[in-house]
C-alpha cells in the first residue's frame, strides 16, 4: 500500500500571524509567488497542497527546460550531424539549461513572471552516458549548485525523468545510448533499416521532416526498448546479459550472474537517478522526482503485429506495422504506408518501398532480432513477407494466456521501485508519475501506488501541436477519438477555444480525481508551438494567434484550478531552430527577440528581463497562490485586467452532506469539507507589470475583510473576516477605464466597418 502523506496535526502547530485580532495586512514576511517559506504538504482527501499554515496552494510554473534533453558538449542540437553525434559515451550536459554565472537573469526572470514552480528536465542519459552504473558527478556538481539557488528566487522543484521515443539515437530523448547496444541494435544502421527516424540523419530537403518524431514510438527501435525496459521478463526472457557489465554495486556483487535486460536496465535507471536525488536529499527547493516522461508501452497490448491502433498511436509519414517492422530490421524490403495531415485523423497517401542496402540490418553482427529470437515471427522466402506466428504475442502473456494490463502488470511496480529508490534518499518528497500520453488515468490501487504519488498528466491542442496552426476554429481531437458526434467538438471564435480547451482540460483532470480520489494534480505539460501558422509572427511580430492560444490554456487550468508547468522556458531557443530539437518551438522566451534596440530601450531591470519574451500578457496573469480556504471558482480576462476569484471556508470534514461520490468529482464544484486553515490571509500574485502604476485606477471589490496591494512584492493580501463553515469569499479585481477603453475601440471599430461600407457602396454606385 502507498505510504499515507506525513501527518501534521494542527493542535500543536502555530497559527498565522493573520489570526491575531491586532495583526496588520501584508505584514507577514511572505511573497504571493515564492515558495521558499513555504511547506508543500500532502493531505488526506484535498486535491491541493497545504502549506504550513493549512491554506490551500495553487502553484503555476514552466518546464526548465527543453534543451536539457541535449549534450551542451558536443552540441546536441538535432539539426546537426557531426562524428561527435555518434561518440554517445563522451558527452556532458553540464550547463544545461543555462551556465551557473548566467543563472541569475533566467530565476530572476522566472521569479518576475510569477513562474517559480519548475519542472526540472533531466535525461538518464545525462546521468549515465558513459556505460552502465559509470555516473557522471561533474554534471550531478552542477545541478547541485544550480538548484541550490532556487530558494533565493522562491522557486520549488520536482526532477523530471524525461524521455521521448526512448533515446537520443531512436530520434528523441532519455536513455543513454548505450542500452540500444545493450540489447544487440548497431545505431548507425537504423536508418537504413527503418527502425528510427533521428532528425540528426535526416538534415536533406527530400528527407522526412522533424515533426514526424512521434512516429518512432511504434518503429522497430522505439518500441522494442520500450517493451524490453517494462516486460523484457515476460516477452523476451532468452536475451540476457551479465550484471557485471555495470559498474554499480549492484553489478559487482555478481558479475557473472545473468539477468534479463529488463532487470538490468531498470536496475541502472532507478540507480542513476537514486545517486542524483542522494546528492539533492538536503536542498529545500527540491519536492520529488517523476518517474518518467510521457511513458509508451511499446508493443504491449498490440492485438496484432498487422496494425497498430491508430486512435493511439500516432501514424506520421512512413509508418510500417510491427512486423513490416521487424523484416526491415532483419535487411528485406517491405512495401510500407506513407500517412499524411487530414481530419480528424492523418491518412495514408502513399507507399514507400523501403530496402535496406544490401547485408545491413538493424542489428549488430552475430545478433538476432529478438523477436524472431522469442519465435514471433518468421521471413517466408517463397513469399519474400514477414509471418507473424503469434498473432496475440503481447496482447497476452506467452506463457499464461492471460491478457496483458501495461499498466497493472509493468507500470505500476516500476513507479513503485522508483519511488522507494527517492524515498531512501529523502521520506518527504513525493513521487510524480503520469498516464499514457492522451489516455485517461491508470486505475492506481492503494496497493499499487508509490510512494507519495502526485498525479502529473499532459495536455496539448492535438490539432494545433501536429498542424501548426492556429485559426477562427477549433476541435476536440480527443474526444472526436473517443466518438464525439463532430459538431459537438467544433469550436469557434476566442471564447470557444477557451471553452474547448478548458473542457478538455476539465476530462484530464477529472479522470485523475475519480480514479485516485482527492489528491494534489499537476498538469506537467502544456503549451503553444510558436511557429504557428507557417512562422508568420517571425517576419511580422504580431504574435497575436500565440497569444490567444497561451491565453486559452492558461485560462482552462485557472477555470479548473489547478497547478502546472507551462512547456517551456528555453534560453537557447531562436526563430531558425525553435528549441534545437526536432524543429519544436514552444519556449515564449527567445534569443531573437533580444536585440540591442529593446536593451537600449529598456527603462528598468524589470523591463531588462523581459527583453526576449513574447504574449507576456497571456502568461503574466493573477492567480491566487496561498488560499486561507478552498479555491472554488477563478476566471481571468487579460485583456480587459478583470478577474475574479472565490474560496470558501472549510466544512467539518465529516459533513458527508456537501461531498460528491468521488466517482463524480468535478473540477466544476470542488468538495468543500476539509481541515480549517490557521490563517485568514490570502495571497494573489498581481503582476506589477500589468496592474502596478496604476494608483486609485487599481479596484478591487471583496464580499468581506480587507486588501493590499503590495507593487513590489506583486503581491495582493486578502484578509477576510467571516469564518463561518461553508461561506464563499469572493474577489474581484478590475481596472477603471480599461471596459470603457475595450468598448471604444469595438465602438470605434463598428463605426470605421460602417463607413468602409457605406464608402464601398458609393464606389459601387459610380
Amino acid at each position: 500500500m502507498s505510504d499515507p502523506p506525513p501527518a501534521y496535526s494542527a493542535a500543536v502547530e502555530a497559527s498565522h500571524a493573520s489570526c491575531s485580532a491586532e495583526y496588520v495586512i501584508g505584514s507577514s514576511s511572505s511573497t504571493a509567488a515564492s515558495w521558499t517559506d513555504s511547506e508543500l504538504r500532502m493531505v488526506s482527501s484535498s486535491r491541493h497542497f497545504h502549506d504550513q499554515f493549512d491554506r490551500r496552494l495553487l502553484l503555476h510554473g514552466c518546464n526548465l527546460s527543453g534543451i536539457n534533453k541535449l549534450p551542451s558538449k558536443p552540441d546536441g542540437a538535432t539539426h546537426v550531424l557531426n562524428e561527435g553525434w555518434w561518440d554517445h559515451e563522451n558527452v556532458s550536459f553540464v550547463g544545461r539549461p543555462f551556465p551557473l554565472d548566467e543563472a541569475h537573469d533566467h530565476l530572476a526572470r522566472l521569479s518576475q513572471w510569477g513562474l517559480t514552480f519548475v519542472r526540472f528536465v533531466v535525461t538518464w542519459e545525462a546521468l549515465e552516458h558513459s556505460g552502465p552504473g559509470q555516473y557522471d558527478t561533474d554534471y550531478i556538481d552542477y545541478l547541485r549548485s544550480l538548484i541550490s539557488l532556487f530558494p533565493e528566487y522562491g522557486i520549488k522543484c520536482y526532477i523530471d525523468a524525461h524521455q521521448d521515443v526512448w533515446s537520443r539515437h531512436t530520434g528523441g530523448s532519455g536513455a543513454p545510448t548505450w542500452t540500444l547496444e545493450l540489447v544487440g541494435f548497431d545505431i548507425r544502421n537504423l536508418k537504413a533499416t527503418g527502425a528510427a527516424h533521428a532528425h540528426n540523419l535526416n538534415l536533406d530537403d527530400d528527407d522526412p521532416a522533424p515533426q514526424n518524431w512521434p512516429s518512432g514510438y511504434t518503429k522497430l527501435a522505439g518500441a522494442t526498448m520500450a517493451t524490453l525496459f517494462w516486460a523484457g521478463e515476460t516477452f523476451a526472457p532468452k536475451r540476457q546479459v551479465k550484471r557485471g557489465q555495470s559498474a554499480a554495486v549492484w553489478g559487482q556483487d555478481a558479475p557473472d550472474e545473468k539477468v534479463g535486460v529488463q532487470v538490468f536496465m531498470q536496475k541502472c535507471m532507478i540507480g542513476a537517478f537514486g545517486a542524483l536525488a542522494d546528492a539533492l536529499t538536503n536542498l529545500p527547493a527540491v519536492i520529488g522526482f517523476e518517474v518518467m516522461n510521457e511513458p509508451h508501452p511499446g508493443y504491449i497490448g498490440l492485438h496484432s503485429p498487422y496494425s497498430f491502433n491508430l486512435k493511439k498511436d500516432l501514424a506520421i509519414g512512413h509508418f510500417p506495422t510491427a512486423v513490416q517492422s521487424w523484416a526491415l530490421g532483419a535487411g528485406h524490403s517491405v512495401l510500407i504506408d506513407h500517412y499524411g495531415p487530414s481530419f480528424p485523423v492523418t491518412a495514408v497517401t502513399h507507399q514507400t518501398l523501403i530496402s535496406p542496402p544490401k547485408g545491413i540490418t538493424a542489428w549488430k553482427e552475430g545478433v538476432e532480432c529478438v523477436w524472431k529470437e522469442q519465435g514471433v515471427w518468421a521471413w517466408d522466402e517463397q513469399k519474400k513477407e514477414a509471418l507473424a506466428l503469434r498473432i496475440e504475442y503481447f496482447n497476452q502473456h506467452p506463457e499464461t494466456g492471460i491478457q496483458t494490463d501495461w499498466a497493472k502488470d509493468f507500470y505500476f511496480p516500476f513507479c513503485r521501485d522508483f519511488g522507494e529508490r527517492i524515498k531512501e534518499a529523502n521520506p518527504r518528497w513525493y513521487t510524480m508519475a503520469e498516464p499514457l500520453p492522451n489516455e485517461p488515468c491508470p486505475r492506481w490501487t492503494p496497493e499499487s501506488q508509490p510512494h507519495n504519488l502526485i498525479y502529473a498528466p499532459h495536455w496539448y491542442d492535438l490539432q494545433a501541436l501536429f498542424t501548426k496552426s492556429l485559426g477562427f476554429m477549433t476541435a476536440n481531437v480527443q474526444g472526436l477519438a473517443r466518438g464525439m458526434f463532430l459538431l459537438r467538438a467544433l469550436y469557434f471564435g476566442r471564447n470557444g477555444t477557451r471553452k474547448n480547451y478548458t473542457a478538455q482540460i476539465r476530462e484530464v483532470i477529472q479522470s485523475g480525481y475519480r480514479t485516485l480520489g482527492e489528491l494534489p494534480i499537476i498538469l506537467g505539460e502544456t503549451g503553444v508551438p510558436f511557429d504557428l501558422n507557417g512562422k508568420q509572427a517571425f517576419a511580422s511580430g504580431d504574435f497575436s494567434w500565440q497569444e490567444r492560444q497561451m491565453d486559452a490554456i492558461c485560462s482552462a487550468l485557472e477555470r479548473n484550478l489547478i497547478s502546472f508547468n507551462l512547456w517551456n522556458y528555453n534560453p537557447l531557443n531562436t526563430d531558425q531552430w525553435g528549441d534545437s530539437w526536432n524543429a519544436e518551438n514552444f519556449s515564449w522566451f527567445s534569443q531573437s527577440d533580444m536585440t540591442r534596440v529593446k536593451f537600449d530601450a529598456a527603462k528598468s531591470e524589470d523591463e531588462r528581463l523581459n527583453v526576449g519574451a513574447r504574449v507576456l500578457d497571456a502568461i503574466e496573469r493573477p492567480y491566487a497562490s496561498k488560499v486561507a480556504g478552498i479555491p472554488y471558482a477563478f476566471s481571468y480576462d487579460f485583456k480587459l485586467l478583470q478577474c475574479t476569484f472565490s474560496y470558501v471556508n472549510p466544512t467539518n470534514p465529516k459533513d458527508f452532506r456537501t461531498r460528491r461520490p468521488q466517482n463524480l468529482a468535478t473540477t466544476d464544484d470542488p468538495p468543500i469539507p476539509g481541515t480549517m486553515p490557521r490563517s485568514r490571509e490570502t495571497e494573489i500574485y498581481l503582476p506589477r507589470r500589468r496592474f502596478g502604476g496604476l494608483n486609485s485606477r487599481l479596484k478591487v471589490r471583496l464580499s468581506d475583510g480587507e486588501w493590499k496591494y503590495d507593487e513590489e512584492l506583486q503581491t495582493l493580501y486578502v484578509l477576510h473576516a467571516n469564518l463561518t463553515p461553508g461561506f464563499i469569499h469572493t474577489v474581484r479585481i478590475s481596472v477603471d477605464g480599461e471596459v470603457l477603453d475595450a468598448l471604444l475601440i469595438i465602438a470605434g471599430m463598428i463605426v470605421l466597418g460602417i463607413t468602409m461600407t457605406c464608402a464601398l457602396s458609393q464606389y459601387d454606385q459610380e
